[in-house]
């Protein structure tokens, strides 16, 4: 269910901006950023707490066109809709438009598994991109804080994380924009006091099941007491990360552009760290670290692992005899077939005989032949050869690519299944055109 508030205004005007200190630090703040990257239209991720009021508010102060998104995910009762209602109130009041997304987190978690913070984000973010097109926005504005920050840096280390990890978030990724990341909680919370801007408590913050929630509760008041700064040094070793991660990109470039979409092995001999590189080719589709790791074992085996793939985000990564290559999840093109028909007389059987491999003579029509690419299990004929092979076997000595394999086409006879025809490679002795009085049929494919 979506709830649209509709509002005449939704801004207002800077000359109406108090000229306090206190209050013009963040807005300020959040004004250069949006000016520096020509933003004028967000949608903005409000839950009601104290670091989403304080991005929407000192928001409507720049001017930009808003939408406000609450997400209710129905996890803590009553809270949940309170929460609901609180944004609902204060963006009517404000005069910016908001939408309410409900969602059902058990549901999507019988299906695809994970934690529930997990599926929370998830969610979330899914139903932000929607919005994000439909409302053409510039980007999706998050309310991280500095205080997030230090937490992501210590769950990434925690992790095992390189630079990358390390780096935490950035402010600006093209898609989501975090202006609140350079401001503590504490900030936050005093600017919030200083505009009257009323906020609510989320009472599962309160609980340290959730490893965020352990690290702000419990792990973090334990390092400040005996360094006070933690927070702040752990935000500065993210910064420090950030210009190292500009640095390792320049390098990587230089030995991989940043459009390839293949790693040759002769490229990774080049580089003084083989496990560096296949991990920034891999990191670059979304593989996680447990993938990285089975990629780099995998090239330190004697034999390489021809075939193996690994699924990453949006598409997967397959080892090659020679490199590792991405391919998207699109797929294989669409399979165009291009036909000609030939009455009895207007060809000839020697030149049948003659036609390259790229074409299928045959006298099977449009209605009696399927083209597709390959299944495990298919199996041709060979021409000239006794017996039945795995068309696998033939892609396999004929040393295509995983990736080429995919992307052949064969073609299938419809009433008994028999494949006749693997696209430039192998022809079948089974539905042969035998004599030139009877018409045949040519096809080609694009």
């Amino acid at each position: 269910m979506i709830i649209f508030v509709t509002a005449s205004n939704n801004t207002i005007p800077r000359m109406m901006r108090k000229n306090r200190s206190d209050i013009n630090i963040i807005e300020q703040s959040v004004q250069d950023l949006l000016q520096s990257a020509s933003i004028r239209r967000l949608i903005v991720g409000v839950s009601g707490g104290a670091d989403s009021m304080a991005l929407l508010h000192a928001l409507q102060k720049t001017g930009a066109e808003l939408l406000a998104v609450h997400c209710n995910f129905h996890l803590r009762g009553g809270e949940s809709d309170r929460d609901m209602n609180h944004v609902l109130e204060y963006c009517k009041n404000s005069g910016i438009p908001c939408e309410i997304i409900h969602f059902d987190v058990e549901s999507y978690r019988s299906e695809s598994g994970g934690s529930v913070e997990m599926a929370c984000r998830e969610l979330r973010y899914k139903e932000f991109e929607k919005l994000k097109s439909r409302f053409e926005a510039d980007r999706i504005a998050i309310a991280h804080n500095s205080d997030d920050q230090a937490e992501t840096v210590l769950l990434n280390l925690m992790r095992g994380s390189g630079v990358a990890g390390l780096r935490g978030m950035r402010i600006d990724t093209g898609t989501i924009l975090r202006p609140l990341l350079g401001f503590s909680r504490a900030e936050i919370e005093h600017y919030l006091h200083l505009n009257g801007v009323k906020n609510i408590c989320d009472s599962s913050n309160l609980s340290s099941d959730y490893r965020r929630n352990f690290l702000r509760n419990e792990v973090i008041p334990l390092l400040e007491s005996r360094w006070p700064e933690a927070k702040k040094s752990l935000c500065h070793t993210a910064d420090i990360m950030a210009t190292e991660e500009n640095i390792l990109d320049f390098v990587e470039c230089s030995f991989l552009p940043a459009t390839a979409q293949s790693l040759a092995f002769s490229q990774i001999k080049t580089v003084p760290n083989m496990s560096w590189i296949v991990r920034r080719f891999a990191k670059r589709f979304g593989a996680t670290d447990s993938q990285v790791m089975e990629m780099d074992r995998g090239l330190n085996r004697e034999t390489i692992q021809s075939g193996k793939i690994w699924i990453v985000k949006g598409g997967k990564i397959i080892m090659e005899r020679d490199r590792l290559q991405f391919v998207p999840a699109e797929g294989g093109p669409e399979i165009k077939v291009i036909n000609d028909s030939f009455k009895p007389g207007e060809y000839s059987i020697e030149e049948v005989k003659n036609s390259p491999l790229d074409e299928l003579w045959t006298p099977l029509g449009t209605e009696d032949i399927e083209f597709r690419f390959p299944r495990e299990g298919d199996r041709i004929s060979p021409l000239g050869m006794p017996g039945s092979t795995l068309v696998s076997k033939v892609m396999k000595d004929n040393k295509l690519s995983t990736a080429q394999k995919e992307k052949t086409v064969i073609a299938v006879e419809k009433s008994s299944g028999e494949i006749i025809w693997i696209k430039g490679i192998k022809r079948s002795r089974l539905f042969l055109i035998e004599r030139s009085s009877d018409p045949v049929y040519r096809y080609r494919i694009e």
